[in-house]
Formats: structure tokens, C-alpha cells, sequence
């Protein structure tokens, strides 16, 4: 009972520690991420950062609110260095933890998305996989509007109902070529 105690006392001073953590439960891999700050400093460090590279300090200040890494700054510099204007940049990377907003609003711009649908899918926290479901569901039975809208917030959720949707699509194929396949043999005798 000592040693299960100890073990569970030691995993959940690792798990509070780390600032994010893969779970895989039912063949499914989840992140989970620690919601409080990290570093006090690390607002400061990411405005630094910015001011440093291309933005003033008003816009540092927009792009590292509420900071907890430099991953704003770096995803703005990534942005700016790329296609978006400084603004644009500002507007994808506030609140980013990675540089996926600036990945997933080139990989959406250079698909079938406008700039604002681009900025409007990856600002804050989107990565590359926010754009493939856009794509996706635009390549699908939605709307451009409506692809943006669902992979915006639950792009993994909409993927799998995807997914799923092409599966039925194939099986519904198949019964029809089954359905023909009958006929012919019914016709022949």
C-alpha cells in the first residue's frame, strides 16, 4: 500500500510540474496542459522578445498579454517573416502556445481560404490540423463559412465525423454495386 501511495504521490508532483502531458486512452492520444502560469517573468520575456524583432511596444504588448512562454512572440516573428502583415500577425499569435496559428493560417491560405477566413480559423491556439479539417470539410459537403466555423473549435470531433461520413459514403457504393451486381444475375436467368 506504502509503494502505491509513493508512486501516486510521485506522479502527481511530475503531472503538476509539467507544463503538458500525453495521455492515451483508448487507443486515442490526448494533451492535457497545466491552466495556471508557469513563470511569472514569462510575459515580460515574450514582450522583450517581440520588441526585439519587428513589433513596437504597443503591439508586443497586444501579442504577449497573458503570456506564459515566448510562444506568442515566436509565432508572431513566424508570421510577420512569412505572408501576414504585423497586425494579422498580432491578431493570429495573441494567446498562442506555439507557432501553430502561423503553420495553420499558411497551410489555410494557401488552400481555398481567404485571409480573414484564414486569420478567423488559426488565431490563439489552431495548428496545422484546424486547416486540414477545413480543407477537408470544404473539399466535403460544407461551406467555406461552415468549415471554418467546426474546425475552428473541435477539429478532431469533426475529422472523425468526416471520417465517418466518406465510410458510409464507400459502403453505400458498394451496396449499390452489390444491388446491380443482383439484378445482373437475376436478369441472366
Amino acid at each position: 500500500m506504502k509503494l502505491l501511495l509513493t508512486f501516486a504521490v510521485i506522479l502527481s508532483v511530475q503531472i503538476s510540474q509539467a507544463d503538458s502531458f500525453t495521455i492515451i486512452r483508448d487507443g486515442k492520444e490526448y494533451l492535457c496542459e497545466q491552466r495556471g502560469p508557469l513563470d511569472p517573468g514569462a510575459g515580460i520575456d515574450c514582450e522583450n522578445k517581440a520588441y526585439a524583432g519587428p513589433f513596437s511596444r504597443s503591439e508586443s504588448q497586444t501579442l504577449c498579454a497573458g503570456a506564459r512562454s515566448t510562444a506568442p512572440a515566436d509565432c508572431g516573428i513566424k508570421a510577420y517573416a512569412g505572408r501576414w502583415s504585423k497586425s494579422e500577425a498580432v491578431r493570429l499569435c495573441t494567446k498562442a502556445r506555439t507557432v501553430g496559428p502561423a503553420d495553420c493560417a499558411d497551410k489555410a491560405y494557401a488552400g481555398p481560404f481567404s485571409v480573414e477566413q484564414s486569420l478567423q480559423l488559426c488565431e490563439g491556439n489552431g495548428s496545422v490540423l484546424n486547416a486540414d479539417c477545413a480543407i477537408k470539410a470544404y473539399a466535403g459537403p460544407y461551406s467555406k463559412e461552415e468549415a471554418v466555423r467546426m474546425c475552428k473549435e473541435q477539429p478532431m470531433l469533426v475529422m472523425r465525423s468526416l471520417q465517418l461520413l466518406e465510410q458510409a459514403v464507400q459502403k453505400s457504393v458498394e451496396m449499390k454495386n452489390t444491388v446491380q451486381s443482383i439484378k445482373q444475375k437475376l436478369e441472366e436467368k
